[in-house]
């Protein structure tokens, strides 16, 4: 009798714990065409800054919250914005592009795969609601990162806005490094670079 007793409530227990989330995720794609990935490098002299295209974009939604999701940026479609002169806008992209920086003929695609959401507790309405825990690819180095970011969860579509700042080093682009080339000084350029995301996912069930 007690071993049915227990079989019984083996059978429960297991069912209670199923991970109900694979019943119930969905996911959204990003509209490639409305998303904006701005990137900004400080130097010591001024800054540059530009446009990095996305290639792919995915987020799972879990009951409408946020579980997870993938990013492909298209390293090959780097822009600069605020160089006017055309030869030295080439040049800089140029530059950008080569191994020096992300050396996208290699490596053309960095992923940025999210693997946690958690809500950030108290968050007031217009602000960052949401800790992203991801891993993030440039050039074949894979590291994990963590930033805030905000999203507007509508009925079959989410926005999202994120500041990602990243150390550069960390993917082995110490080019003009102030930390690691001391000796640079004032010609070096800073190792943080900051992505500002903005995408709207939808469910790609709903149409």
């Amino acid at each position: 009798m007690i071993k049915k007793i227990l079989s019984a409530i083996a059978i429960v227990t297991t069912i209670t714990f199923l991970p109900s989330a694979k019943f119930h995720t969905e996911a959204y794609n990003v509209d490639l065409n409305t998303a904006s990935v701005h990137w900004l490098g400080k130097k010591v002299t001024g800054q540059h800054d530009g446009f990095v295209k996305l290639k792919s974009g995915v987020l799972i939604m879990n009951h409408g919250t946020p579980e997870a999701g993938k990013f492909e940026l298209d390293m090959t479609s780097l822009t600069c914005a605020d160089i006017k002169d055309e030869k030295q806008n080439a040049n800089l992209v140029k530059h950008l592009k080569n191994d020096d920086f992300f050396c996208v003929e290699k490596h053309p695609v960095a992923t940025l795969t999210i693997t946690r959401i958690v809500p950030i507790a108290g968050a007031k309405a217009g602000e960052n609601n949401f800790e992203l825990f991801a891993n993030l690819a440039i050039k074949g180095i894979n590291k994990p990162i963590q930033f805030p970011a905000r999203f507007d969860i509508f009925q079959q579509e989410v926005k999202a806005t994120a500041k990602i700042t990243i150390d550069r080093t960390q993917w082995d682009i110490s080019y003009k490094s102030g930390t690691v080339f001391p000796s640079l000084a004032d010609k070096a350029i800073a190792d943080n670079i900051e992505f500002d995301v903005n995408v709207t996912a939808r469910n790609s069930h709903h149409h």
